[in-house]
């Protein structure tokens, strides 16, 4: 039968059902060799009209268009023109019955749909992509699969998908079909089967036997019968589950793991989720789940937020045990932030109660070599995106058994893939951070992968970590990696050695390595502290000529120190090793009379700096110029820590108020600007080691390796303005109607009413 006319029976099933009678129109249908004696007998033994209506629409859903056509003129005959005409007006398109919002929401209840949580968070753009995908299926049969990692919110977002009136009445009027899956044998996918071949309305008395019956009866039901459809399979881990229900009709799955679906026959549609929710959306759910405003809630509520990553699962565990608890903002933030995620329980419709449960499901239902890499992420620091190079070396594999490797884990949405800059053509591959705690938590000896990293970078680099080649990760991190294999004394070794210097240098240039100096100064021994002070002014003091793309010759700077520096005994020893090279070295004869008190030189700013002034500790600095930005940076590493952006013309002059909390400047666009400076910025002081690891995950990154909302060198500086990637004016108030350059400006008192 042709696919309007069968859904013109479909869209007005109920109609039939409820108001016909088979009796008077069975002797015509016979007549006209629309029914056989067999099949009028199968009416007939049905024990209510409407079940004997029922039984006619199904026998008719088997038999070809020409039957259609006779039933419509049997209608005529038997009383129901009115019936008739309505089949009509929707074969033709004339009329196209709409489904009203209570209509859909029976529809949806019947098919087994869930309701909408009481705490539901809209998500209009990941909706929208779903939909748009169902849209692919109007015309025929296909796949849909939302596919993301655990507790992102994909049955949720399948659900609220179909619950749209003009969903339903374009694309599914013949209903949805709920089934939750979640891991199953082969036994009970045979009742899943069965059981929905009882809600279709099939033969009671003769179930299928096996999965090969309960798929051809499927297969049937939804072709003859349910062809404008939609069969909603939630949950589902395996292909076995995929061969069973691939009955060539319309299907919405979701997976924590697409691969799946490359089993099946007919198109496929793959819609990547977004693992988490965004932070308005977060403290809105929170808001939802304490009754309460969001402006009222606590400053716990974005940290939350941030440890998290909004997932969406945990946000909703969280949120339920605020329901009950509303005073225990610190106590759940404490267990996250301990990486306890067996702390974070509570009873919900959903297959795991605790997050720990959610995940390690995921990691278990790995095979055991993928399950081994997979649980090698804990070697990496929170949120870092790692390039390909780096798991060639951590596994000792081929670039192509790695990207092999990866794909498997990206397939079951535990690691995020995607292509590294500009000018590479591999991926850079991460996690998500609630991930990465449970793996760090589970990890049997962190010690023991970590030095497992490190003797793989040694033998990449025969033993001599100076001709480390660049994989845009490992000059960043080596020493925090030999930091946590416990490797002091190479740690000391590197920091003094200027071949190595010259190496990281070139890579990450100064900023990184004088923050090295700080971080691990402390394991440095007493009798080299002199040779730690030598390398950590010759970086400072020529850290301006150290940044950007034309760097000059390291040794050849090192050959400038003072004599009995240990950077200049070790430049010497290496230029008087170069006589056979082409390179040519010039010891500076006088330089003893030369005196230089200069400590640190650095290179911020893209024009000449006009004015700058230190926070009251001395820790900190501001520096205004010509580029049009005030700059904050640490006075030690001379890192930059946070830009403001908002004047139009040269920034000509900077005061910082007594208490800190205010900074006021002066332009040449004729402004003065007041901006109020968020104080974990001035708090933020540089990592140091202790004698006794272990220290804090927090590791500056490479810039390409983890993306940030500050500078690109830091992380975890939480900031109440704009970034400094932002064009966006981030001053507190702007002071205008001044006729002239204003070239000075002092803050000695502010008073907010």
């Amino acid at each position: 039968m042709d696919e309007k006319l069968r859904s013109a029976l479909i869209v007005n099933a109920k109609l039939l059902v409820e108001n016909v009678l088979t009796e008077l129109l069975t002797p015509y249908l016979i007549a006209d060799f629309v029914l056989t004696f067999e099949e009028n007998e199968l009416i007939e033994r049905q024990k209510t009209s409407q079940l004997r209506a029922s039984k006619l629409l199904q026998l008719l859903h088997t038999k070809d268009s020409s039957a259609y056509h006779a039933f419509i003129a049997t209608l005529n005959k038997g009383g129901y023109s009115y019936i008739a005409e309505a089949l009509e007006n929707n074969a033709t398109g004339k009329m196209v019955r709409r489904y009203s919002d209570a209509d859909t929401h029976s529809l949806l209840v019947e098919g087994g749909v869930p309701a909408r949580p009481n705490c539901y968070v809209d998500r209009p753009s990941e909706l929208k992509k779903v939909r748009s995908a169902l849209h692919l299926l109007k015309e025929g049969g296909g796949w849909v699969i939302l596919h993301s990692l655990s507790g992102s919110g994909k049955s949720v977002l399948a659900a609220e998908a179909v619950r749209s009136a003009d969903i339903i009445s374009d694309y599914f009027p013949g209903g949805v079909y709920w089934v939750s899956v979640g891991q199953l044998d082969h036994s009970k996918l045979l009742t899943h089967m069965q059981n929905l071949c009882l809600r279709l309305g099939t033969d009671v008395q003769h179930l299928p036997n096996n999965v090969e019956q309960a798929k051809e009866r499927l297969r049937q039901v939804f072709s003859r019968e349910l062809p404008k459809s939609l069969l909603v399979l939630d949950d589902v881990w395996s292909t076995h589950v995929v061969k069973a229900f691939d009955i060539q009709c319309r299907i919405l799955l979701t997976t924590r793991d697409s691969s799946i679906t490359e089993v099946v026959s007919g198109p496929v549609h793959k819609v990547t989720l977004s693992p988490g929710l965004s932070k308005e959306q977060s403290l809105g759910a929170f808001a939802m789940w304490t009754e309460r405003k969001v402006a009222d809630l606590p400053p716990e509520a974005s940290l939350i937020y941030k440890e998290c990553r909004g997932l969406p699962l945990a946000i909703t565990l969280i949120g339920a045990l605020l329901k009950d608890h509303p005073n225990r903002w610190v106590f759940y933030l404490s267990k996250l932030r301990q990486r306890d995620m067996r702390r974070i329980k509570k009873m919900l419709a959903y297959e795991h109660q605790t997050l720990a449960e959610a995940i390690d499901m995921s990691i278990s239902n790995l095979d055991p070599h993928n399950s081994k890499y997979y649980r090698d992420f804990a070697v990496f620091g929170d949120g870092m995106k790692i390039p390909t190079a780096v798991f060639c070396t951590l596994w000792d594999m081929g670039k192509e058994d790695v990207e092999d490797t990866m794909k498997t884990l990206s397939e079951k949405s535990l690691v995020y893939q995607q292509p590294r800059e500009l000018g590479f053509d591999d991926f850079v591959y991460s996690v998500h951070d609630l991930q990465m705690d449970f793996l760090k938590l589970t990890c049997p000896d962190i010690t023991a992968l970590h030095r497992k990293l490190v003797e793989g970078y040694r033998h990449n680099s025969d033993g001599d970590f100076s001709l480390l080649p660049n994989d845009g990760y490992i000059h960043w991190f080596l020493l925090n990696h030999l930091l946590k294999a416990r490797f002091y004394s190479e740690i000391i070794f590197l920091l003094l050695n200027l071949r190595f210097i010259e190496s990281k240098v070139h890579v990450t240039g100064p900023a990184d390595l004088l923050h090295d100096y700080i971080r691990y100064g402390r394991i440095v021994i007493h009798e080299n502290l002199a040779k730690k002070k030598d390398f950590e002014r010759f970086i400072s003091i020529n850290a301006h000529l150290l940044v950007g793309s034309e760097k000059p010759d390291l040794m050849q700077l090192a050959l400038c120190q003072p004599s009995e520096s240990e950077v200049y005994k070790q430049a010497y020893e290496i230029a008087s090793g170069v006589c056979h090279s082409k390179d040519v070295y010039l010891d500076w004869c006088n330089k003893a009379s030369v005196p230089n008190a200069c400590l640190l030189t650095t290179k911020l700013h893209k024009g000449s700096v006009c004015y700058a002034c230190f926070t009251p500790d001395g820790s900190k600095v501001f520096s205004a110029a010509r580029d049009s930005v005030v700059k904050l940076w640490d006075a030690q590493a001379g890192q930059e820590l946070f830009t403001f952006r908002g004047h139009k013309d040269s920034v000509n002059g900077c005061s910082l108020s007594a208490n800190g909390q205010y900074l006021v400047t002066c332009s040449s666009d004729h402004t003065v600007k007041l901006w109020e400076v968020d104080k974990k910025l001035l708090e933020k002081i540089p990592e140091e080691v202790t004698d006794s690891p272990p220290i804090q995950e927090h590791r500056n990154p490479s810039p390409n390796i983890k993306d940030e909302t500050t500078h690109p060198m830091f992380q975890d500086v939480a900031l109440s303005m704009s970034t400094s990637d932002s064009e966006e004016d981030n001053a507190m108030h702007t002071f205008t109607g001044i006729s002239r350059v204003v070239c000075y400006s002092v803050l000695e008192e502010i008073l907010i009413y």
